[in-house]
């Protein structure tokens, strides 16, 4: 059993996954659970389920201590063959729109307090990304590799986010790093897929700026107490819940295109010696 295991009271489990997936919102999979057989598992310490007899989906939390420590103890216990990151993103640039996924070719931490941007491991993917892209664009989805950008929090992109601007397609999120230094501690093959929410000239509700490593939720109280400084603002949590769901269906067609390559994927890193 790995110590993270030990510490949180979690039971190794003894079966093994060829895939493991991991997002930290229900949101972000629960579209692609629908369209899949699965089965609830209750024996990993925190929510997850089988995904046909190969995969394991599972949910990490927000915050870069929860996701390490839960990526950390689903690895050790089900010694998947293959990692897979998957969630919402927030564009920085231009060109990406809503529902738009990308890929990640490089990975980063953010820190918005001292404004330094520190590259981090890019363990490699299970087939070269232009492989996936060109199953998603023929799925009819806008797909392209950029650069996943995990910060300590969720913060306000025109004021803070300046320095990430000269990235080849970047995009914000709060896990991604963590998950990409666990497969590669591990040598484990990863692929990052990020839906985007909101575009780069627009900002999530203020509410949620400060949600990362040091506030995991944001309940409806804070929703309610932001929304009554000024009901104009109602539009802005419309938008949100909106952006979300069309992220959600993006993700559950994109993984419903890949699944045969991850399958595949799966099944002959599984096969390989060591």
């Amino acid at each position: 059993m790995s110590l993270l295991a030990a510490d949180r009271g979690v039971a190794t489990p003894t079966r093994t996954c060829r895939i493991l997936f991991m997002a930290a919102l229900p949101q972000e999979v629960r579209p692609f659970l629908r369209r899949m057989p699965t089965q609830r598992r209750r024996d990993l310490g925190l929510p997850a389920w089988e995904v046909g007899i190969e995969a394991v989906a599972a949910l990490s939390g927000m915050g870069r201590a929860a996701v390490r420590r839960a990526g950390e103890t689903l690895v050790a216990g089900l010694r998947p063959a293959l990692l897979v990151s998957v969630g919402f993103g927030g564009a920085l640039t231009p060109e990406l729109a809503p529902g738009d996924l990308i890929l990640g070719e490089t990975f980063w931490d953010y820190d918005p307090d001292t404004r330094e941007l520190a590259a981090r491991p890019a363990p490699p993917p299970p087939e070269p990304l232009p492989v996936f892209c060109r199953a998603l664009e023929a799925a009819g989805f806008a797909a392209a590799p950029g650069s996943l950008v995990t910060t300590t929090r969720i913060i306000a992109k025109g004021r803070e986010g300046q320095p990430l601007s000269g990235l080849a397609r970047p995009v914000l999120d709060l896990e991604t790093s963590v998950l990409a230094g666990v497969a590669a501690a591990c040598g484990l093959p990863f692929l990052s897929l990020r839906a985007i929410t909101d575009m780069g000239e627009e900002e999530i509700p203020g509410f949620l700026h400060g949600l990362g490593d040091r506030q995991a939720a944001a309940g409806a109280g804070a929703a309610l107490r932001w929304l009554a400084g000024d009901l104009r603002r109602a539009r802005d949590l419309a938008r949100l819940w909106g952006r979300s769901r069309l992220a959600g269906r993006a993700l559950a067609g994109a993984l419903t295109a890949l699944w045969p390559l991850l399958l595949a994927a799966g099944r002959d890193l599984e096969d390989q010696p060591g």
